[in-house]
């Protein structure tokens, strides 16, 4: 299995915003292996299963998606990718998130909006079209794990064109906290929103975007370079 790279927003380290993800997910996407464990500041109910909760989520370190994981496509190298998305993110301005909040989604709990700033779907989507040559086309094994049949007709398109179903219309921004499986634990929802109130003050901003690095699949997620909105890249 080659090399996978993806195009995240992940907040800035030891913001209020990453120290909760990290809380959360009991790990940081700078290290692939190693799991912390964090002070809670508000206790953890009772539950067996936090490792189960978090178990996917954590695979992929605490972000948001812009451009899903892929595979670089023939000809394409990591390099190029790193200098474009830097160059793309020069001529990118901070995007407020407010009203960002623990919810459960029809898939995960997550961080997200009831109503989402209109920029943050624009923005998505320009990623994802600017850095579409960069992907490799999907191999079918990946295809059918999106199981196609229980997509609509858009999603199933964007995932031909695009290799993932939920970007464009169906672009929802959220920073996943907990697996499909395990949605119905309320305990853990409760636990999230009281937890996210007593460590997140300030409003977080959406402000970089950032390359994470799966060298195999078995391998967690790492983030390995960050791009700050505005700035002038420093490669």
């Amino acid at each position: 299995m080659t090399d996978r790279y993806a195009i995240y927003f992940a907040p800035q380290d030891n913001s209020e915003l990453e120290i909760f993800g990290a809380t959360v997910l009991r790990r940081r996407a700078v290290n692939a292996n190693e799991w912390i464990n964090p002070q809670l500041p508000v206790a953890f109910p009772e539950s067996a299963h936090w490792q189960d909760l978090i178990k996917r989520p954590a695979h992929y370190g605490f972000h948001a998606t812009i451009k899903a994981p892929f595979e670089l496509a023939k000809g394409e190298s990591a390099d190029e990718l790193v200098a474009d998305l830097a160059e793309f993110c020069r001529h990118r301005e901070p995007i407020k998130l407010n009203g960002l909040a623990p919810i459960r989604t029809s898939r995960y709990d997550a961080l997200a909006f009831d109503d989402q700033p209109g920029a943050l779907p624009t923005l998505a989507a320009d990623c994802v079209t600017h850095f579409e040559k960069y992907r490799a086309p999907l191999t079918q094994a990946d295809i059918d794990r999106r199981d196609p049949a229980s997509l609509n007709d858009v999603q199933r398109d964007y995932l031909a064109r695009f290799g993932y179903p939920y970007i464009m219309d169906d672009f929802n921004f959220h920073m996943t906290l907990s697996g499909s499986e395990d949605r119905d634990d309320v305990g853990y929802l409760d636990w999230l929103q009281t937890l996210y109130r007593s460590m997140v003050n300030d409003h977080p901003v959406l402000d970089r975007l950032c390359v994470f690095h799966q060298p195999d699949r078995s391998t967690a997620f790492v983030r390995t370079h960050e791009f700050i909105f505005g700035a002038k890249p420093a490669l």
